[in-house]
């Protein structure tokens, strides 16, 4: 088996949940990121 550490634990602890929260974190940040470089006008126009 896959030895993760903590990572390993945070899996035993949520079980599947932990996978979409992490997607829907990384897309809410790539989001944001996107957005604040569109407000400062360095978007790719």
């Amino acid at each position: 088996m896959l030895q993760l550490g903590p990572l390993d634990s945070l899996i035993q602890t949520f079980g599947p949940f932990i996978i979409p929260v992490v997607l829907f974190a990384l897309g809410l940040v790539g989001y944001l990121f996107l957005l604040v470089l569109g407000r400062t006008g360095r978007g790719g126009d």
